[in-house]
């Protein structure tokens, strides 16, 4: 194996002054035509300011760290994500790049244990930086959604649908208030999966009638969890309960129609069958955009309200 395979690279602006990153930076250099990585900061030590303007002097943009790290380097960004997302250096791509990967470690983490405040509390706070990142940056919509996962695994749908559902509202109107409210019930949409067998979440075959009425319970269960944690509104469970609900009758677990559908489960509804079919599974290949949408328009017609999905369709077109 390559030694470079071992490493992966951090954007230097991500690293504050007189901080300790907790995992060890390196710098890539070429030795006799060959990639060295060479120790610049001992993970618990303290990287001074005059460290980082060393760096800057010599044009240079990225440190390295073991991949073993990763974990450890997001945690510690996790920590400073608004001053990153506020930092008029990092350019709109690379920001989105680490709220993505932050949102992934933290869901991950959510899912292992959903039941714990503290990553409650980590999510919420994780919403609020996306929504200051996207409304503080005017092409924050494309650079975010070409990072989007497009491999389906139910932690990346979760942040796919909580930053997809978000810039929809965004683009819908809705008010900064309502926007964390919702984007914590689009993260935690599926939250009741963690309850649910792995061979039935991982089945790449059909599931058979008492599998999926097995998986369908995911939806209260996910609600049961959540009005047990402290800091979760009441609204921010309507797309937890209301995801697959339709707006024909024809949805679960209430079989509700119309307007008894919140709007928030209505726009989850929408976000949560469009990144289903535009990621790829093991049982079925990714569909284009155009495509999900047409098999949304067509083949689940009344599933969803008109008005948000022409809506949705006009926000894609942007």
């Amino acid at each position: 194996m390559n030694i470079s395979d071992n490493y992966m690279p951090v954007i230097l602006d991500t690293i504050l002054a007189d901080t300790i990153v907790g995992c060890d930076l390196y710098i890539q250099n070429f030795v006799n035509g060959e990639i060295r990585y060479i120790l610049y900061c001992n993970g618990t030590n303290t990287i001074r300011s005059e460290k980082i303007e060393e760096l800057q002097k010599h044009k240079i943009e990225m440190l390295f760290i073991h991949k073993e790290d990763q974990n450890k380097y997001l945690k510690y960004v996790e920590s400073s994500l608004k001053n990153i997302i506020r930092d008029n250096r990092i350019n709109i791509i690379e920001k989105a790049q680490v709220v993505y990967q932050v949102a992934k470690n933290i869901i991950l983490d959510v899912f292992s244990d959903p039941r714990s405040g503290i990553h409650v509390y980590r999510a919420k706070n994780l919403v609020e930086a996306t929504i200051d990142m996207i409304i503080t940056n005017k092409n924050a919509s494309l650079a975010i959604i070409n990072i989007l996962s497009f491999d389906y695994y139910t932690y990346s749908h979760s942040v796919n649908v909580a930053i997809l559902g978000l810039l929809f509202s965004k683009y819908l109107g809705i008010k900064f208030e309502e926007l964390n409210v919702l984007g914590t019930g689009l993260l935690f949409h599926d939250i009741g999966k963690t309850q649910i067998e792995s061979e039935i979440i991982n089945k790449k075959e059909k599931l058979n009638e008492k599998e999926f009425t097995r998986i369908k319970m995911h939806v209260e269960l996910g609600a049961n969890i959540l009005t047990k944690v402290r800091d979760i509104g009441d609204v921010s469970l309507f797309p937890v309960r209301q995801h697959h609900e339709k707006c024909n009758g024809k949805g679960y677990p209430n079989r509700l129609q119309g307007d008894d559908i919140h709007k928030f489960g209505k726009i989850a509804s929408i976000i949560d069958v469009y990144d289903a079919l535009t990621t790829r599974r093991s049982y079925a290949d990714a569909k284009k955009p155009f495509s999900a949408l047409n098999i949304m328009k067509n083949e689940m017609e009344g599933s969803f309200d008109d008005e948000l999905f022409t809506k949705f369709i006009l926000f894609l077109g942007q």
